[in-house]
């Protein structure tokens, strides 16, 4: 998820500023620093959305740091997983410092009856229970199954009878073309425009239904940047499947593109071999970081040559990316993004791989969070689901 947070009374983006601070009331609303002073202090001193009774000071209101974040997630960012609506132990609850963590993670932060942020150490000497509520989180959430609804398939899935629940990660350098791949997958098109570098983590879940059983996919799209590496690698702590992206040809408009292009003869199968080389080295790099990070026993890694259409602008050979997928003991695989091919087959030869490897997983809470978004009508809506 990616999307802009804005004050639900002046509609007006949240920024660090003094009147657009966005400062989160008790009751688990956020508005901007000016609506508060003129919308609820000064008039009737309720929150406008839950009519709950505001006695607090403005200065004294906890800053929303979620409300803020551009790029975020609704994944706890120390467990990495999904926050829940009915779940005890996966609440969003907010500290003094205005970061949230699922009240299991909170839990294990406390220490002498007070609970230390672990991105700046500021204590919070709360009870977990008593924390505020993060309902920008919750919103997120109910968006979130809501964008499911526009994409429908014919056929039938029962997610409330969930069999298996699986995290699939996408890594690997930037313009490789994991978030185009990610988006194929969850919409079944291809993007019309090149997509903006993703930023730290991008996070969509898919239901689909395979040999007769229902599984919930969440896909984990990270960022490929070298800034990014260290945060895009902790990202994927946790998931059971990885798709490790490799760019069949250098990105458009690049320096390595335009002397590839305009190259003859051996200048040209120099620039092939040195592209090469650098490329796997950096596959090397990510799987290496990968395994270090992501423990389980049962992990798949699959190797993707992506943007195999752009045959005039390829630069990895087959035999070259199939020697290194041997070597490494991958599974490899030729995509693209922009034509569709084999990006359903990869997810259904990783979703049936992993079904045999991991046990059978029922999410119980898969029906209260739809009775919870069913606020909307539910005759024109459908969970968003395919078939492979």
């Amino acid at each position: 998820m990616s999307n802009v947070a804005k004050c639900s009374i002046c509609s007006k983006e949240f920024k660090d500023e003094p009147d657009l601070t966005p400062r989160i009331l008790k009751c688990g609303d956020t508005f901007c620093t000016n609506c508060i002073k003129k919308s609820i202090l000064d008039d009737k001193k309720t929150c406008p959305v839950c009519m709950a009774k505001v006695d607090e000071d403005i200065e004294k209101m906890i800053i929303n740091k979620y409300a803020l974040n551009h790029n975020k997630t609704i994944l706890c960012d120390i467990c990495l997983e999904e926050f829940s609506f009915n779940d005890p132990e996966k609440l969003p609850k907010i500290l003094k410092c205005g970061d949230t963590f699922c009240s299991q993670c909170l839990s294990k932060l406390k220490h002498d009856d007070k609970i230390i942020c672990i991105f700046c150490s500021e204590e919070t000497d709360e009870e977990i229970d008593n924390l505020t509520m993060n309902k920008c989180i919750l919103e997120d959430c109910i968006k979130e199954l809501i964008l499911n609804f526009k994409y429908i398939d014919q056929k039938k899935i029962d997610i409330n009878n969930l069999d298996f629940q699986f995290s699939i990660g996408l890594m690997g350098d930037s313009d490789g073309g994991k978030t185009s791949i990610s988006h194929y997958f969850y919409t079944g098109e291809s993007f019309e425009q090149s997509p903006i570098s993703t930023i730290g983590l991008e996070y969509h879940y898919k239901y689909v239904s395979c040999n007769n059983k229902t599984i919930k996919i969440t896909l984990r799209d990270t960022a490929g940047q070298e800034r990014y590496k260290s945060l895009s690698i902790g990202n994927l702590r946790g998931v059971q499947g990885l798709l490790l992206v490799l760019s069949l040809t250098p990105k458009a408009n690049s320096k390595t593109r335009e002397e590839f292009d305009n190259a003859q003869g051996e200048k040209k199968e120099i620039i092939k071999k040195d592209y090469t080389k650098k490329a796997f080295k950096n596959l090397e790099f990510w799987l290496e970081q990968f395994n270090i990070f992501n423990q389980q026993e049962n992990k798949i890694i699959y190797l993707i040559g992506n943007k195999c259409d752009d045959k005039k602008n390829r630069i990895i050979d087959l035999k070259d990316a199939k020697l290194f997928a041997k070597e490494h003991d991958l599974k490899y695989y030729e995509t693209s993004a922009l034509t569709g091919k084999n990006i359903k087959k990869v997810f259904e030869d990783l979703t049936i791989e992993l079904m045999e490897k991991y046990p059978q997983q029922k999410n119980s809470n898969l029906q209260l969070k739809i009775r919870n978004a069913k606020k909307t009508d539910t005759k024109k809506k459908k969970i968003f689901c395919s078939i492979f």
